[in-house]
């Protein structure tokens, strides 16, 4: 069994000032987000009482940043470190599948065509993985999700937004599950 954890981002703008009835609420719209992928990409889901050692005591392991501003930094930014080990690994494989003197500059963008053609299945995996990231599937190491952009990526602006202004938003950990 693999797992990996995920911080799904909300914001806190219409969220039920009970922190119980907010923490009810934004578990469920994770589960309503997660189904989705239940079965085929992660075999089950559950609230992360501990992600990456970080003891989560709430309901349904959400945190409000109003509540506790400290915590939510903490996951929030340990869930960004995660999603950024996850690119440099899929970013690297890739690379190392299609050799790195088939770098192409582009502008200030760097392209590397690649073909294909099911001779490579590692290449393929990783292919797949850069895609379905581009495309907002929630992905087991995507790390961080965020709820109301449908992606696991955003401009900077709006990760320092969530930095500076806690108290705007809840996560929710949750433990993604995948059979070995």
């Amino acid at each position: 069994m693999k797992a990996n954890h995920l911080a799904v981002v909300f914001s806190a703008k219409g969220l039920p000032q009970n922190t119980v009835q907010a923490c009810g609420a934004v578990w469920a719209e994770t589960s309503r987000l997660l189904l989705p992928g239940l079965g085929k990409v992660y075999d089950r889901f559950h609230p992360a009482a501990q992600p990456w050692g970080v003891d989560i005591p709430a309901s349904f392991s959400v945190v409000l940043g109003r509540d506790d501003p400290c915590l939510f930094l903490r996951l929030y930014l340990r869930a960004r470190e995660f999603r950024g080990s996850s690119i440099d690994f899929h970013v690297g494989s890739t690379l190392m599948e299609t050799g790195f003197e088939k770098l192409q500059a582009a502008g200030d963008i760097l392209i590397c065509p690649v073909t294909l053609d099911g001779t490579n299945k590692r290449l393929e995996g990783h292919i797949l993985w850069h895609t379905a990231m581009a495309s907002g599937v929630i992905l087991p190491d995507c790390g961080v999700y965020y709820a109301e952009r449908k992606r696991s990526t955003v401009e900077p602006g709006l990760e320092k937004l969530i930095e500076s202004c806690p108290a705007d938003y809840a996560l929710c950990m949750v433990t993604l599950e995948e059979e070995d």
